[in-house]
């Protein structure tokens, strides 16, 4: 095999290494300095006022509705959610965001963006803009 046709392979395990060790040192870092596991974090993110049916949120989360339940039951330990029934449909069940869940996921979702950018500042502006056509074109 050419070094020419190898490049594309070691260009994939690149790309799926570095996805891999940002993904784990953003939740590291959020994990050590919130005492919040990433699920949980996750979870937050999804969620609104209004709510939000357990199995829109199992989806949204990439999770089973039973792995949901352990977690939410966690979160409510927490403070963080509540359950209720929807208006619309009886049998349907909605997790919504406590006050002090709302103030969590306020100070979290911003301080995980500035943790992205910090990781991302690495490059130039020149390079993520680069760097990003590059992956925009990838994904088409």
């Amino acid at each position: 095999m050419s070094q020419s046709s190898s490049l594309p392979i070691k260009l994939y395990f690149t790309l799926r290494h570095t996805y891999h060790n940002l993904k784990t040192e953003l939740r590291k870092k959020l994990e050590e300095e919130e005492d919040i596991t990433w699920s949980q974090f996750h979870t937050l993110y999804h969620l609104n006022q209004k709510g939000v049916p357990f199995n829109q949120l199992a989806r949204k989360i990439h999770c089973n509705a039973s792995n949901v339940t352990g977690l939410i039951d966690r979160m409510e330990d927490n403070g963080w959610v509540y359950r209720e029934r929807s208006q619309d449909d009886r049998r349907v069940w909605l997790v919504k965001l406590t006050e002090s869940g709302a103030e969590l996921r306020g100070e979290l979702i911003p301080e995980h963006k500035n943790n992205i950018r910090g990781k991302m500042n690495l490059l130039s502006e020149e390079e993520q803009k680069t760097f990003k056509r590059l992956l925009d074109k990838l994904n088409s």
